[in-house]
């Protein structure tokens, strides 16, 4: 190979083809001439490929790898990019023009087909910003305002910064940094106008967590607004191309208004010669010795021709409608264009017939299609691992080396434990993985490289084989995700959900209106108060250290209700009857539960070397949780007692999985495996994930509903009965008498919740004899689960699987051309769409519009007031890919996976709830593909400040996972009533979610404990030492930010004093040195966690003295007390005394803060040795 490499000619001009490579070896071929000094740029006939290309070099070379990521908008749309791919693109762009050393570019054709912002312009914007020096703060915000960042409360996604005093958070596009590139916000910290440190942080926690010496801020946008006069110069040549071209006045004058305003309005991208006079591409930024490489010349010819057709419809279209448009050549180069700036590089063609002219060069390369005919025959009989071991151990005596490339390092460990026990000698090795160097090690050495390939191909005259574990052992994911410089994701930080007029739950008082927080001054000392208003207008000020008396009240309707009388005793009569009845539903839960305990259910063996080799085929890491799930279900079917195991999750977060792996598992030792589902379209669903899981192992798969005629029923209940089905899924067909097992080892039921109640007593009977295992997708609040654990036995995962792509998400005024853009492009690469329009009266006008716009899409409607069964054929056709475009109300099936439906567009999204469209555009993005949702709203000017806000909340969480807690809805409650299997709707009702399950928790704890007693009363003390003791407003500017961290500094009294520590460094580290106040509000919650320790129900500050009341349970013993005061009294006149009611007074001479909280401290220890 290196033979070829060097005999490549790479004159301008010159156009060299090189046959005969095999899956990955192009790439292997780019690093060679990258590592022979000289720039290479990789052109790929399509964006899906750029990715795969980028992941491969990676491998191969330790040359920087940058990507141009295309901008994914049709042309002449409404339309702009996410603010990642722009941020993509111009980092892009800037490290090409400062680069100092050789790098590899991969781009598609169609990115280079866009013309781009002038080079060297990028270098004169960037701001560099260094640690220990001078930049004006003021200078600074005006310059990223300049750059296109938006000011936030809280950075989260690339654009946004946010200034809190002396700290300002940025989050800029990926720059380089010494050998490195950050891709993380940072976090800079004054000192007047010195930039004290630079620090990367996580966007989920805000915490900080790497220093930096220098920082490149680059612009966000690729549409700079220039200085007021150029602005005006801007505007008056777009009026005159207005005038010249007869374009829609109404149009104009809006576009007008937005230049003017210098707002970044959608589809200004396509306005971009306005900006700058003379666009460059992409080629103009290249060094004058890059090499280009073609992997697929044809294609690439293919996709310009397309693209060029494209551009020039919708231009037309424009053009018929006096819609504002420039023309193509002004934004993009034609593939005559195209070819003319080709003639300026060296040409390498890989894979294709050379044309005249062109020099062919055969390189000698093979794939494994034969190795993967030869493992998947064998398979059945010898599993994969085999028939892969018996081909490296030939290779291997035969002195050839072999690389096998893993999707990541736990992959690669876990390969590498499986082969160990085939007697395999492996070594593990990390990218670049270069050639010349594997060949010097023994060939008994296996080598494991922790970096995926994306085909695997050998080369015979060198006697090295790379395999792609992704092309063996199951379906290519991306994976080698770069992590530099990123750490664990802590804790996200929370908005609070509430809001001015919501109704809040006070523990001791009942149900009242929040109005806000309000900062007051009593006796001189200025305290931040929660302002709550009850019936007849009673007002309550709540100091901020209470907050943990305070939640949000959520019910199980829509239903308002009754706001408390402040003081009256209904309150009080309420708590204690719904108390009553939480001891009484413990009680029975944990009946049930010791019941089952004591029940032995059937031994499973350990999983055994089929079982390894199904984990190995799955084609994610698994999460956390996920992983956590299965072991424990294993564990559990391979003990003695009986498995009853609740696995929540959300749709796409890998239930599925844990079912298929315990199946697999009770197969392996002969059993029979009954999954129950709900619905026919999930039995046909989980059919086919079943049947694609175990493709290739001994194992037969079945599914059995209303869709199979009755000669195949008949036969499928046969088989069932010999046991020649070892899976079996259906709906309540299932439960019917007719339906016999051979040897029934587990049913696995997925969201039992919605069967009927007749079908959950059938359920009931099967479940006496039968592990089972329960899936549900509800989801379920932290503090339920809290209460669960331990009364039965549950797993959640909560974070979806790694490398899936985050949902692309633009907000676009309804524009038929977007209609037609986004089906098409989908339908293009073989997928579906959902178009979401929740309008049941004008649904099917919505229809007969996409259909005109696309007569060859295959439509169909689904909505709620249509049959059962019809819902169900509409949406079992669209599971077997028997529809293009799904046109629905919002009641796409919660349950359903379909990984071919990637597209969602969302008609009036501004109409529907955030909650509503994160759970919809969730129905997307559950495959390895780019997924898109296209929220659509009648004007983006004419949005509410809600709606805009709503919408660009969404924006943020794009990422999967991203942090994003939606409010409670009410399907959460809901699930939370169904899993605790008892109706407590009224009790839940009267006191609202979070105090009635907070209560379910404690008295839980209780009961476990071994108390049969009623709980107690908790203690919640009261401080009043008259100091100020809160947040200053200039210290956390935002007030729903501010309100959250009251509430985790209130919370801090019941838990450990690490807490303490780590919330103040965090907000040291997120806001900047903690103000005096703020100092002392930690300092009274941590008085108050002494004081519950103790039992003292409150803590006054008297003329010269503090006050400590005893409750009637204090841990402190009277005998003790009584010897500690005569100790202390030695003078003659008292120092301490107990006064009748059971309060100590202490007399003090502190008059300070700081010698008050010491005093109060030091007596609270000292009481602390006297706890009986």
């Amino acid at each position: 190979m290196q033979e070829i490499i060097e005999n490549i000619s790479l004159t301008p001009g010159g156009e060299t083809v090189l046959t005969g490579l095999r899956g990955g070896s192009p790439s292997l071929v780019v690093s060679g001439i990258a590592a022979s000094g000289r720039n290479c740029c990789v052109i790929v006939p399509d964006e899906h490929q750029v990715p795969l290309a980028e992941q491969d070099l990676k491998l191969f070379s330790p040359s920087r790898v940058i990507s141009f990521p295309g901008y994914e908008i049709p042309p002449y749309t409404p339309l702009s990019p996410d603010q990642q791919t722009t941020a993509a693109l111009l980092a892009g762009l800037y490290l090409l023009e400062s680069a100092t050393e050789p790098c590899i570019v991969v781009a598609s054709i169609e990115a280079l087909m866009r013309r781009v912002i002038p080079k060297n312009l990028l270098s004169n914007l960037a701001e560099l910003v260094m640690a220990e020096n001078e930049c004006e703060h003021e200078r600074l915000i005006q310059s990223l305002d300049r750059l296109g960042y938006e000011r936030t409360s809280l950075v989260k996604s690339v654009g946004d910064y946010s200034v809190r005093g002396g700290i300002i958070d940025i989050f800029p596009p990926p720059f380089p940094y010494q050998a490195d590139i950050v891709e993380a916000p940072i976090r800079l910290d004054f000192f007047g106008d010195t930039v004290e440190s630079i620090r990367c942080f996580d966007p989920v926690s805000q915490r900080s967590y790497r220093e930096l010496e220098e920082a490149f801020l680059l612009p966000v946008h690729d549409v700079i607004f220039p200085d007021e006069k150029k602005l005006e110069e801007t505007i008056s040549y777009f009026i005159r191309l207005a005038d010249e071209n007869q374009w829609d006045e109404e149009l104009v004058g809006r576009l007008e208004e937005q230049l003017a305003s210098r707002q970044h309005f959608t589809g200004i991208e396509f306005f971009l010669p306005l900006f700058y006079r003379s666009c460059s591409s992409i080629f103009d930024y290249l060094a004058e010795d890059t090499a280009l490489f073609f992997y697929d010349r044809q294609a690439a010819r293919q996709t310009v021709s397309l693209v060029e057709e494209r551009i020039e419809a919708n231009y037309r279209e424009a053009r018929q409608h006096n819609r504002p448009a420039l023309p193509p050549d002004e934004l993009f180069l034609s593939g005559g264009q195209l070819e003319e700036n080709f003639l300026h590089f060296g040409q390498i063609h890989c894979g294709g017939f050379p044309a005249p002219g062109q020099q062919e060069m055969p390189c000698n390369t093979q794939d494994h299609q034969l190795l993967k005919q030869n493992i998947s025959m064998q398979r059945r009989q010898h599993g994969l691992l085999a028939p892969l071991t018996d081909q490296i151990l030939d290779w291997q005596r035969q002195d050839q080396q072999v690389v096998i490339c893993c999707r990541s390092p736990k992959r690669t460990k876990n390969l590498a434990e499986l082969l160990a026990r085939f007697h395999h000698n492996v070594r593990l090795i990390g990218p670049p993985v270069n050639a010349g160097a594997v060949r010097h090690i023994p060939s008994g050495e296996l080598l494991l490289c922790d970096y995926p390939l994306s085909g695997g191909f050998s080369l015979p005259s060198e006697n090295i084989h790379f395999l792609s574990e992704s092309e063996l052992f199951g379906e290519m994911r991306l994976g080698g995700a770069s992590k530099k410089g990123r750490r664990v994701k802590g804790e996200p930080v929370r908005f609070a959900e509430l809001k001015e007029g919501d109704i809040v739950v006070h523990r001791d008082h009942g149900l009242g209106l929040y109005l806000g927080l309000s900062a007051m001054e009593i006796q001189g000392v200025k305290n931040d108060f929660m302002l709550l208003e009850y019936r007849d207008g009673d007002k309550l000020y709540l100091p901020v250290d209470r907050l943990n008396l305070i939640s949000r009240y959520e019910g199980l309707s829509d239903q308002q209700p009754r706001i408390d009388k402040l003081g009256s005793q209904n309150w009080k009569n309420v708590k204690n009857k719904v108390k009553e009845e939480v001891w009484k539903v413990a009680q029975e839960l944990l009946d049930i539960y010791a019941r089952r305990e004591m029940q032995q259910g059937r031994q499973f063996s350990p999983p055994a070397s089929l079982y390894h080799e199904l984990e190995e085929s799955f084609p994610y890491d698994e999460t956390p949780g996920q992983l956590k799930a299965i072991n424990d279900t294993i564990d559990d079917l391979t003990s003695a007692k009986s498995t009853d195991r609740l696995i929540c999750g959300d749709v796409g977060y890998g239930k599925t999985e844990v079912a298929v792996r315990a199946a697999f598992k009770v197969v392996e030792d002969g059993g029979q495996v009954a999954v129950l589902v709900p619905t026919t379209v999930l039995s046909e669903q989980h059919a086919k994930t079943f049947i694609d899981r175990l493709q290739g192992f001994p194992v037969k798969i079945a599914c059995i509903n209303r869709f199979r005629s009755s000669s195949e029923q008949k036969k499928i209940i046969r088989e069932l009965a010999a046991g020649e089905i070892n899976i079996i899924i259906g709906t309540h067909r299932l439960l019917s008498k007719d339906i016999v097992y051979q040897d029934l080892g587990l049913l696995i039921v997925d969201e039992e919740h919605r069967f009927g109640v007749a079908h959950k007593e059938k359920i009931k009977k099967i479940k006496a004899d039968v592990d089972i295992l329960t899936l549900t997708a509800t989801p379920i609040p932290r503090t339920l689960q809290m209460s669960l654990l331990g009364i039965r036995d549950l797993s959640v995962i909560s974070t979806p699987p790694e490398h899936r792509r985050p949902v692309k998400t633009f907000v676009a005024q309804y524009d038929d051309l977007v209609i037609k853009e986004a089906v098409l492009k989908e339908m293009h690469r073989g997928g579906q769409v959902f178009f979401v329009h929740n309008r049941v009266k004008s649904i099917h006008q919505m229809a007969a519009r996409i259909q005109k716009l696309v007569p060859e899409a295959r439509l169909a409607v689904a909505h709620g007031q249509m049959t059962g069964s019809e819902l169900e054929e509409i949406m079992v056709s669209f599971v077997n890919k028997n529809i293009d475009v799904l046109l629905c109300t919002t009641i796409i099936e919660s349950g359903l996976d379909i990984p071919t439906a990637n597209t969602i567009i969302i008609d009036r999204a501004d109409r529907l709830g955030m909650a509503e469209i994160y759970q919809l555009r969730g129905r997307v993005g559950r495959s390895n593909l780019q997924s898109y949702a296209y929220l659509l709203v009648p004007s983006l000017e004419a949005l509410s400040k809600d709606s805009r806000e709503r919408l660009r909340a969404l924006m943020d969480c794009s990422e999967l996972g991203g942090g994003f807690k939606l409010a409670m809805s009410d399907l959460q409650i809901r699930g939370g009533g169904n899993l605790l299997g008892i109706s407590q709707s009224g009790n839940i009702a009267a006191i609202g979610y979070d105090l009635y399950l907070d209560l379910l928790q404690k008295t839980v704890l209780e009961l476990k404990a071994g108390g049969g007693e009623r709980p107690s009363e908790e203690i919640e003390p009261e401080i009043n030492l008259q100091i100020p003791a809160y947040i200053p407003e200039d210290y956390i500017q935002d007030v729903s930010q501010r309100y959250m961290i009251y509430r985790r500094i209130s919370a801090l009294s019941a838990l450990p004093a690490a807490e303490h520590d780590e919330l103040a460094d965090e907000l040291e580290d997120r806001f900047g040195p903690l103000p005096a106040e703020t100092n002392n509000l930690f300092a009274v919650v941590g008085l108050k966690r002494k004081m519950i320790r103790l039992g003292m129900g409150k803590l006054e500050r008297g003329a010269g003295n503090l006050i400590f009341s005893f409750t009637a349970n204090t841990a402190v013993a009277p005998a003790k007390l009584t010897a500690w005061l005569e100790q202390k009294n030695t003078g003659s006149k008292p120092e301490l005394r107990l006064v009748p009611d059971g309060r100590l007074v202490v007399n003090t001479k502190a008059t300070t803060t700081e010698g008050i909280l010491m005093a109060v401290s030091a007596i609270l220890d000292e009481l602390a040795a006297l706890v009986s």
